[in-house]
């Protein structure tokens, strides 16, 4: 089980302390714990608090001194604390004051985010503006048979890549109907050791996004012109190979209704309103607040010294290999 230091258990016991005020004069004293003391109407408080979803349970007298007691250990750890200097320590200091400046951002911008809640016609105005955000284009499956010509091929070795790949096209009419790839034909004809044992599939191609993609332009242009699972283009020749082009599944394009949306760009919207909010928030304690930097002082301020780093061993360079002859010095 993981343990926490003492210290930090303590943060919101302490935190709290610090922020609490003083008995009002003539109010009735229920308990004193060394400087601390705890008033009958703070005791009202908390067992209304602790009260929500048992409202009997302080009818007992044993629960209500149960209560006390716990109280009373708090405030002594609370005086404990404070009579450790805790409270005037850099660190701890610090956190209180982050906590105090998250409070004051939540407070003030929940307050002006109530009355500021994006409305309907703003979640479909920024809809109908950033409509290309909830479309997704139409992307393909496609599948190559790529019969590659060698860089120094003659005239012949070209023309004798060419046949295969006639041969290859012939026999496409011959696949089964089931089968919107290339199938055998991938094995028996296809360079593309990547694809070949796959039917001849290279993956899916979005459209509109060829410049993401390894292919000749014109073969990307070939495979986005297929409009139908199963068509299958014409030979398409490049100075590097003859390819063959198929395509194996279409999913079309699509626009998410606004239905599907509307929740997620009300919390953008939140997300954008509550950025300005605070930058207002804070241009508006800043104008109210007068500040003054003794540069002077500022210059005169020594920055610390670097720690030495220790040589750490596993970084140390390996060794040099053996002469291979065994005449190294």
């Amino acid at each position: 089980m993981q343990r926490f230091p003492t210290w930090l258990m303590l943060v919101p016991i302490i935190a709290l302390a610090a922020c609490r005020q003083p008995a009002d004069e003539g109010e009735r004293v229920l308990a004193t714990i060394g400087e601390e003391t705890i008033t009958v109407s703070e005791f009202e408080h908390e067992m209304s608090r602790r009260s929500q979803g048992r409202p009997k349970f302080f009818e007992s007298a044993a629960n209500r001194r149960a209560l006390l007691e716990e109280l009373m250990r708090h405030r002594m750890l609370v005086q404990e604390a404070r009579d450790a200097g805790i409270d005037q320590e850099p660190e701890f200091r610090a956190l209180v004051e982050r906590m105090l400046i998250q409070r004051l951002r939540a407070k003030r911008l929940e307050e002006r985010m109530q009355d500021d809640a994006p409305t309907d016609e703003q979640v479909a105005a920024f809809y109908e503006d950033n409509r290309d955000t909830f479309s997704r284009p139409a992307r393909r499956q496609v599948a190559m048979i790529r019969i590659d010509v060698p860089p120094a091929a003659g005239d012949e070795a070209r023309a004798t890549a060419r046949e295969r790949a006639e041969a290859a096209l012939s026999k496409v009419p011959e696949l089964p109907a089931e089968t919107p790839h290339f199938g055998p034909l991938a094995v028996e004809y296809s360079d593309d050791r990547s694809s070949r044992y796959q039917g001849g599939v290279v993956g899916w191609l979005v459209d509109g996004q060829s410049e993401r993609y390894r292919w000749p332009g014109i073969v990307l242009e070939a495979a986005y012109a297929l409009d139908q699972p199963g068509e299958t283009s014409s030979i398409i020749e490049t100075p590097e190979a003859f390819y063959i082009v198929r395509l194996a599944n279409l999913q079309p394009g699509r626009v998410q209704p606004l239905e599907q949306v509307a929740d997620g760009i009300r919390h953008r919207l939140q997300r954008e309103r509550s950025r300005d909010l605070e930058r207002d928030l804070f241009a508006d304690i800043a104008e109210g607040k007068t500040s003054e930097i003794d540069e002077a002082a500022l210059d005169s301020v020594e920055p610390p010294q670097a720690a030495p780093v220790e040589a750490d061993a596993s970084q140390e360079p390996p060794a040099l290999p053996a002469d291979p002859a065994g005449t190294a010095e």
